[in-house]
């Protein structure tokens, strides 16, 4: 379940504003609860260097556990405290994204991370995350498979409740403070935030400390003006 980080030293104070920019972390803070900025959620920026545009997620506000973004964000990158907690609820996510990653590296690539299934007693999903989240949870892959040109990943039958509560589109109400919730909110919080990358609402552009927020719908008149105003000598 979603538990305090205990041995993490991090910013406790719920009221000040924190900044995320890696995607995955910021899906992973916001699937334990970690409030996003209630009138600032999000910000897009450009320019001063950057390619294509950047997104930084704001965060303003604790946990019901009193986890913050940043006291997260420090275990997230603290190997050894994961190591030392790998059934914390954070450690479980990312070793579900790690898995995630291999597999559709393997998928898309054939990178032999995971062996071909031999065994005939087994159960079996084409859906990745679902796959990654069981491997999270401590069931060991045991390969993989090729049917009508999809990649199946195969785990022995004592996945298979688990499999099923994946499935379950009402898993977060059934059961809002197991891990499998945990994790599988963060893999799709992922892939939503994924998607809010290639198509911003807003844009912030950054030019010299100058600053202006183009909409995508704003009319060229609009932005080329914005413009002037940016890079002006």
């Amino acid at each position: 379940m979603n538990k305090p980080f205990s041995g993490v030293r991090g910013d406790s104070a719920s009221h000040i504003m924190q900044e995320v920019t890696d995607p995955k972390l910021a899906a992973t803070i916001i699937s334990i609860d970690v409030p996003l900025h209630p009138t600032a959620p999000m910000r897009v920026i450009v320019g001063d260097g950057i390619k294509k545009h950047r997104i930084i997620w704001q965060f303003c506000g604790s946990s019901p556990t009193g986890n913050t973004a940043d006291i997260v964000t420090k275990a997230w990158f603290d190997d050894a405290w994961l190591a030392k907690n790998a059934d914390h609820t954070l450690a479980r996510i990312k070793r579900a994204f790690q898995t995630m990653f291999l597999m559709a590296e393997q998928a898309k690539t054939g990178e032999p991370h995971f062996a071909k299934c031999t065994r005939l007693d087994t159960i079996r999903t084409a859906s990745t995350p679902a796959a990654a989240t069981l491997v999270a949870l401590g069931h060991q892959c045991m390969g993989f498979n090729v049917f009508s040109g999809s990649m199946w990943w195969h785990f022995d039958r004592a996945a298979s409740v688990d499999l099923d509560l994946w499935m379950d589109r009402e898993i977060h109400e059934k059961l809002p403070t197991a891990d499998l919730s945990y994790i599988k909110a963060a893999l799709l919080n992922w892939r939503q935030l994924l998607n809010e990358i290639k198509t911003p609402t807003h844009t912030a552009v950054k030019h010299k400390g100058r600053t202006a927020y183009i909409g995508k719908d704003d009319d060229q008149k609009t932005i080329l003006t914005l413009e002037k105003l940016l890079y002006r000598k």
